[in-house]
């Protein structure tokens, strides 16, 4: 089954089956198993990344993803029993068939992505997919290094070494989620079945498979779900590919999902024949769902599941079950009568498609309109029957006895014996025996017995007089006879025909018109049409059905078996594989080389040994046919283009072995080693061993220096078929009986139908019908009001967010009028909690109402779930964790912001509460912290540093031993880039923006959100500029912020709305008046315009508001970032500081009181109540996650994530997990991690102060009169230090003025200056000069950081790319290097008049920055340029430049407002990065200037640099750096090694090797 399609259908019809996953708040889980198929494919290219991208990819690069794709799932769930992967194996030969069609299907797109891509790919370095083949040589490496993965987690990570760790790979025979399920299977079966550790397991899977969907549901596990990525359907499937951090994940909860499929079944409960059983409907579902086609099997024809499938086979079932005798589907086996009637019932389908088909002009000349179920359907709609002109003399003959009775007799006046309410029918007048049938209808219809007399064998009507209520009234006696008047009408009104033998006629051709339609398809798929060869075709289908089945139910029945053909019979011919006794030979797997040779292409022939290849390519291979260069495709009515049927040969494995054989023996003992089937694997964790595990990829990954963990062989218990359990376990618990945080639909009454909806999952409205279901009120129907509520709910526990119900405390309740909160308040030292009602205010009103409308609005579109009213609402904290107090105890902590529900959805109490959030009493302090065990030192002298348990010296206090580790001082570049960004970015109060645009506060409120007109065709249109979401919670970055006080919004926010006044006037104007208006008119807002003018500039409107916030980063109010050019230079400091050596020192301490102690194991709460800051500088102290211990990083972003922080961290060092933020860093440094994972080293707001380390705080506030005159001596040296700083910007000025003015004359100089340039830029060899050479001094260690910071602080950015970083020469050199020399002095030049006026940028960087999609998640942004806008607000002009994105921009250069021309960036916003003005495919002129246009020229072809203004600037620069101490100047650090020494000088000497062979006027411009 497509996963696309069918999960998206069960999504829409069921809404609420699958939970967000936000922070921890999803349930626990024992058992994680993951199908790996699904990550490696994710890690080469994905399904949504371009077919080539994974050529950019090593294979290590490769595994480090897969690494963390693991972890990252294993973090999500934290399962606390078992973790099992398991990756496909050798193949079922039915799904090799499979395999073999999509590989090559694979290998063909490939190709033609290849030959349609601009870039010439060798396609050797693209990776190919079909390497995650068993067998190959990629899948053996794999997993060679996931047991390298698997042993450093087991050994370091104490979330891995507490749990039973499970890896079946390549070489297990089976697929990944078959093994899975076989294991499911064995520990559900095997034991006591009524041992608890065997019932309500909590299994997750992870995949993408929709079989996966099926095989949930066949477990009858309740406590199941499926862990998934987001699925995205439309447009934003193409969008941009996220980062593991951003993506988003959901479960699909199976309870909610069964309790769905019961809604369904519930309708026909009562009226089913025999005893309704839901278990045994969901197996029949299960087979019934085999149909729409799977792995094994080709769906019949015509259902597909885009075309109405789904409900088709719903509804036929439902039927069938109402005329069947049991059920269909018993532990996996098949009974194919009672199979039999549902394929009657759905071949009715089969007969809608043919007349769909086959209608033309005869069908209605030959009148089989009248036969039709078409024609039936019609009929039903008005009411018509079809009738012989006989029945119809009939119903003419019984009308007028059956009115008089029903008009005139009374029941009470006559009896059952009176002759009169009989009434004989003439057997020759009316052929009562052949219209028997009929007669039947009739009477049923009229409400009278037919009574045979077997005697005289005549038939007669006996009227009912005991069916009439003998005390009916006037009103009743009325309504009886209108309702046989009717009936009587209906079929008078019938449509007629002669007689029997017409009917019969037309029934013989539509039947012949039925088999030509149906030989046509057999002769188009199968190219045969006869009644044998069709019979073979529907028992192998008949035997797949059963196949897949017993697959599913009791495992793989037979290795060998497959499907024969690509196609499936018709519907109708299926019965005629009915009639056999299916049985199966298990036989064994094929072997891995033997699977590849069946599966792969000829192009992927790499793949294979080489000895094998020849037999693909070969002239003289015995099997060269099942290698064809090309195959046909043949779409069988699908949509999409991976659904295609892919026409290839099947294999004939005889034939294959037979041509192998030769070969094997040519095999090199890896490739023959490669070609075995092995077993499960299981790792466990011993702290007695301690071995040293050598990584498989040197360089990469390092030795495992102190490995605990055991591989051992994994043999899983085989059970018979009568041992496997089926259906639930005695003790499995249901509804509202389930485990905690498992959902529930039941905690809360409702009514439920099915309804055309509209109900919007994905990114469209559903076509088809959802499960809606109708909240009822349980609070308002027991007459609870409001006050009662809050006696007995205020400030206590209750459960909200329903279905996936979340513990939380109720804080407050109101409705339109009251408002009902708590107060604490303290009196004789003892608490008091008062409940406070007061009138909500005018605000509060609002609120509620406005609340009111979109909850109301929102459920009903998204969940489809419906309250026709909500009379209050309540406020409520959701719990986060438990915190540690000072007593040792484990207390409840809440979030901060606060919540709003409907008062009917909220649940009072549940069964089974959340053991995590228990609260918990005080321990020993040898249970808290045990001997020997790891902990967080918080106090001052070493906060945040590694601890050890070494002995108790009381109850309450511990001995331990602190290691100490620092630089010599942390670096703060962080917060230095924090204050850049400050001066780039500005915010105001809204007032103070309404009052210098001179603009309606409330106008300006919804301009900034979403501000809807119509246009002529009534279509609502948003002409606002969303920098807010206040509903969502939700702001856009660097553009607005929300306050207590109300919102503010920056610079950028101001220059947008200045641009839209000016481009638009008359429509901003227009606007602003109607600012009070509901939903105004495109009509009222353009009168002037006509209305197809008023259209088109509807249009432009639009079109502009796009192309403006296309970049926009939409985060939570919480959320910051710092900008993309500080992440960069952050990156490019701690880069420098990384390499200098960490020190380190140990204390052993006494009497160390708990409060100094952190176990973060049992400290997520309390870490998560931590404030971060950007620049902040943190450390990752969990032993467990992605992340090595103690690692050090700066935040540069953090967002919310339901009811958690996300922190973005640069760390000091690359980490396997690591990522580049979507490209703002160069080096794997970036992570996204909850805050729980970190300690705030800078914000440290868990420090423990000792006596002792306050007394010392205390001594160092007041300094000696020596340390007063070191600290007067240093801020002399300070003031000293300005002034000559000072001084030297004078100078510097100066200079910049006469270069500037040197270099726009060389700049209009043309090709002559050229050609000068491109002289000047050789050595003597010819060779380009590097520019390195000139500007990058020489600086080691702390002087390096300092340098390096303080050009940052400095620098111009314009001109800088990520690649481009200049790092000091203890660093690997950096190959990216600046053009020419021209960037290194263009950069510093600024305009002699406006000291706002930014440095003049070379031709190379007038290119506006092509157009990228930011995810909200990644957080970091570019901040676009602007005008200042200083000190007020509008700047001094007030008017920005003119032109839409449709035509030539005023300015002549093409940036719009907002993006000024480059020459009048400010001096610190120089690195800021500009879209194109205009549509999608609009270029502006680029290149240097000559007068107001823009020339395209090579950026390598710039103009001469002035050699004077040259030498002045790195005179100057020379002069003004910091004095540094002349010892250190001459010395390396005592903590270098002698081999960093060594290679220091080599690189030393060579690099002045190097200077004495270069050109003697370079030479003397570098010395100068």
């Amino acid at each position: 089954m497509g996963i696309p399609k069918f999960f998206r259908y069960i999504s829409e019809r069921w809404p609420m089956i699958s939970q967000l996953i936000e922070g921890s708040q999803i349930p626990e889980f024992d058992n994680l198993y993951l199908d790996m198929n699904s990550i490696l494919h994710n890690c080469t290219h994905g399904n949504d990344m371009d077919l080539l991208s994974s050529s950019k990819l090593t294979e290590e690069e490769i595994f480090a993803r897969i690494f963390t794709y693991i972890d990252h799932l294993f973090m999500t769930i934290k399962p606390k029993k078992l973790f099992y992967m398991a990756i496909d194996g050798v193949a079922p030969r039915a799904k090799m068939n499979q395999q073999r069609a999509r590989r090559f299907r694979s290998a063909m797109d490939a190709e033609k992505a290849l030959a349609k891509s601009d870039t010439p790919i060798n396609k050797d370095d693209v990776f190919d997919s079909n390497a995650i083949t068993p067998g190959t040589e990629f899948m053996a490496k794999l997993t060679k290094n996931l047991k390298y993965f698997i042993n450093d987690k087991v050994s370091n990570d104490s979330n891995w070494n507490g749990i039973e760790i499970v890896f079946s790979g390549h070489e297990v025979p089976g697929e990944g989620e078959h093994k899975i399920m076989n294991f499911i299977r064995s520990i559900k079966s095997t034991d006591n079945t009524n041992n608890q550790e065997n019932v309500n397991v909590r299994h997750c899977i992870y995949g993408l498979d929709a079989d996966l969907i099926m095989l949930g549901l066949s477990t009858h596990a309740p406590h199941f779900a499926l862990l998934r990525e987001e699925v995205v359907f439309g447009r934003q499937r193409n969008a941009q590919h996220k980062t593991l951090e951003q993506q988003n994940f959901y479960l699909l909860h199976v309870s909610l999902l069964r309790e769905y499929m019961e809604l369904e079944f519930r309708e026909i409960a009562d009226a089913m024949p025999f005893k309704y059983d839901f278990e045994r409907i969901l197996d029949d579902f299960i087979l019934i769902m085999f149909v729409i086609g799977n792995d094994f099997l080709p769906n019949l024809p015509d259902l597909h599941l885009n075309k109405g499938a789904f409900p088709v086979i719903l509804q036929t079932f439902k039927e069938a079950l109402l005329h069947l005798d049991g059920y269909i589907n018993h532990n996996g086996e098949i009974n194919f009568k009672r199979l039999s009637i549902w394929l009657e019932y759905l071949s009715q389908f089969e007969l809608m498609n043919f007349e769909k088909d086959d209608i033309d002009i005869d069908w209605f000349n030959q009148q089989l309109e009248n036969i039709s179920l078409e024609g039936e359907r019609k009929r039903a709609k008005h009411g018509k029957k079809l009738l012989i002109k006989q029945q119809r003399k009939l119903v003419g003959y019984i009308k007028p006895w059956i009115t008089k009775l029903t008009t005139e007799v009374d029941p009470k006046d006559v009896n059952d014996a009176d002759p009169k309410l009989s009434l004989s029918l003439p057997e020759e007048e009316y052929n009562i025996k052949s219209n028997l049938p009929f007669l039947k209808k009739l009477a049923h219809d009229l409400g009278v017995f037919i009574v045979h007399s077997k005697s005289k064998d005549s038939y007669s009507l006996k009227f009912d007089i005991d069916g009439i209520n003998p005390h009916e009234t006037t009103e009743d006696h009325h309504e009886r006879i209108s309702q046989v008047r009717k009936t009587i009408k209906s079929y008078q009104s019938s449509i007629v025909v002669d007689d029997e033998e017409e009917l019969d006629r037309e029934k013989s051709v539509y039947n012949d018109r039925f088999e030509d339609w149906k030989s046509q398809y057999y002769k188009d798929k199968f190219h045969f049409y006869d009644t044998e060869e069709i019979t073979d075709v529907a028992k192998n289908y008949i035997e797949g059905l059963q196949w897949v089945l017993y697959y599913y139910y009791r495992g793989c029945p037979a290795w060998g078996w497959y499907y024969h053909y690509h196609y499936a019979p018709r519907i109708s011919d299926l019965k005629l594989g009915l009639d056999q006794v299916v049985k199966f030979d298990l036989g064994a797997p094929v072997k891995p080389f033997e699977q590849l040779m069946s599966v792969l292409p000829e192009r992927s022939k790499p793949l294979i040994p080489p000895a094998l290849r020849p037999l693909m390519y070969d002239p003289k291979s015995p099997i060269l046919d099942f290698y064809p260069a090309t195959v046909e495709l043949d779409m069988n009515g699908k949509t999409a283009d991976w659904e295609a049927v892919v026409l290839l040969p099947f294999v004939d494995e005889d034939r294959l072995r037979d041509a192998m054989k030769p070969y094997l023996e040519k095999l090199s003992p890896e490739e023959k080693q490669r070609n075995e089937l092995g077993t499960d694997l299981r790792f466990i964790f011993n702290p007695q061993v301690d071995t040293v595990y050598k990584t498989p990829l040197k360089g990469v990954f390092t030795d495992i220096e102190h490995n605990h963990c055991v591989e051992k062989p994994f043999h899983l218990e085989k059970l018979t078929y009568d041992q496997i359990e089926y259906g639930l376990l005695p003790h499995d618990k249901m509804g509202i009986d389930l485990l905690a945080g498992f959902p529930t639909l039941q905690t809360i009454p409702f009514s439920a139908t099915l309804k055309y909806n509209e109900t919007l999952v994905f990114q469209q409205p559903s076509r088809q019908q959802s499960m809606v279901l109708e909240i009822q009120d349980i609070y308002e129907e027991n007459n609870l009001t409001l006050d009662e509520l809050a006696k007995r709910y205020l400030e206590k526990v209750v459960y909200t967010k329903w279905p996936y119900l979340r513990e939380s405390k109720l804080i407050s309740l109101f409705d339109a009028t009251n408002v009902y909160e708590g107060k604490h308040t303290t009196k004789d030292g003892k608490k008091h909690f008062k409940i406070i009602h007061r009138s909500a205010d005018i605000h509060e009103q609002r609120e509620f109402n406005q609340l009111k409308g979109s909850m109301i609005r929102n459920y009903k579109k998204q969940n489809a779930v419906i309250m026709k009213n909500i009379r209050a609402f309540v406020r409520v904290l959701p719990v986060t964790g438990l915190i540690r107090n000072a007593e040792g105890a484990y207390i409840k902590t809440y979030a901060t912001v606060p919540e709003v529900f409907p008062l009917q959805l909220m649940v009072e109490s549940i069964t089974n509460v959340d053991e995590r959030y228990v609260e918990k009493p005080p321990v020993p302090i040898e249970q808290e912290f045990p001997l020997n065990s790891r902990a967080i030192f918080l106090g001052d002298y070493a906060y945040g540093g590694e601890t050890t348990i070494n002995g108790y010296s009381s109850a309450r206090r511990l001995k331990i031993t602190v290691n100490k580790k620092f630089h010599t001082s942390e670096p703060t570049v962080g917060k230095d880039m924090v204050a850049r960004d400050a001066g780039l970015i500005q915010f105001f109060p809204s007032f103070v923006i309404a009052k210098e645009l001179n603009l309606n506060k409330l106008f300006l409120a919804r301009i900034t959100s979403r501000f809807l007109v119509t246009d002529a065709s009534g279509k609502r249109i948003n002409v606002g500029i969303p920098v807010k979401f206040d509903s969502k919670h939700q702001k856009v970055l660097g553009y607005a912020r929300k306050n207590p006080k109300g919102w503010e919004y920056s610079n950028l926010t101001v220059n947008l709305l200045k641009e839209y006044n000016a481009r638009f006037h008359d429509f901003f104007h227009n606007l602003s008046k109607m600012a009070n208006a509901d939903i105004p008119s495109i009509q009222d807002l353009l009168p002037k315009l006509s209305g197809a003018d008023a259209t088109k500039k509807l249009k432009e409107i639009t079109d502009w508001i796009k192309f403006v916030t296309e970049l926009f980063v939409t985060v939570s109010f919480e959320s910051d970032s710092l900008s993309k050019g500080s992440i960069r230079n952050v990156e490019e400091y701690i880069i420098a500081h990384s390499h200098e050596l960490e020190q380190s020192e140990s204390k052993n301490l006494a009497k160390v009181p708990r409060e100094a102690i952190l176990n973060p194991r049992e400290s997520f709460g309390l870490l998560r109540t931590q404030r971060f800051n950007l620049g902040d500088r943190v450390v990752y102290i969990q032993d467990s996650g992605k992340v090595p211990l103690f690692s050090k990083g700066t935040v540069v972003g953090y967002t919310t994530l339901g009811l958690n922080l996300s922190v973005q961290v640069l760390f000091d060092h690359e980490i396997v997990a690591g990522n580049t933020f979507g490209g703002r860093l160069r080096t794997k440094r970036g992570l996204g991690l909850d805050s729980s994972f970190l300690l705030n080293l800078t914000d440290r707001q868990f420090i423990y102060h000792s006596k002792a380390s306050t007394e010392k705080k205390t001594l160092t506030k007041k300094p000696t009169s020596k340390g007063n005159a070191e600290l007067a001596e240093r801020k002399k040296k300070q003031i000293q230090q300005q002034r000559a700083q000072q001084n030297a910007q004078k100078e510097a000025d100066k200079i910049r003025k006469e270069v500037g003015h040197d270099l726009l004359n060389l700049i209009q100089k043309g090709d002559t200056a050229k050609v000068e340039k491109e002289d000047e830029g050789k050595t003597a060899d010819g060779k380009a000069e590097s520019t390195e050479s000139v500007d990058t001094p020489k600086v080691e260690g702390k002087q390096a950081k300092s340098e390096i910071l303080e050009s940052l602080l400095n620098k111009d950015d314009s001109t800088t790319k990520p690649d481009e970083t200049k790092l000091p020469e203890v660093l690997p050199p950096n190959k990216a290097v600046a053009t020419s020399v021209f960037n290194a002095v263009l950069n510093q030049i600024e305009s002699s008049d406006d000291p706002n006026v930014p440095p003049i940028q070379d031709a190379a960087n007038h290119q506006p920055a092509p157009f990228q999609t930011l995810d909200p998640a990644s957080l970091p942004y570019n901040i676009p340029a602007m005008n200042n806008v200083y000190p007020g607000v509008l700047g001094n002009s007030g008017q920005p430049p003119m032109g839409p994105p449709h035509h030539p921009h005023p300015h002549g250069n093409g940036y719009p407002h907002g993006y000024p021309h480059p020459h009048q960036i400010p001096p610190h916003m120089g690195h800021m990065q500009y879209p194109p003005m205009g549509p999608p495919g609009f270029v502006p002129n680029q290149g240097p200037m000559n007068g107001n246009a823009f020339i395209h020229t090579d950026a390598n072809q710039q103009p001469p640099v002035d050699k004077k203004g040259s030498k002045k600037l790195k005179h100057l620069f020379k002069n003004n750096k910091a004095k540094t101490d002349d010892k250190k100047k001459s010395e390396l650090s005592k903590s270098a090694s002698k081999k960093n020494f060594t290679n220091k000088k080599k690189s030393d000497d060579k690099k002045k090797s190097d200077d004495k062979k270069k050109p003697t006027a370079a030479a003397a411009e570098t010395k100068e």
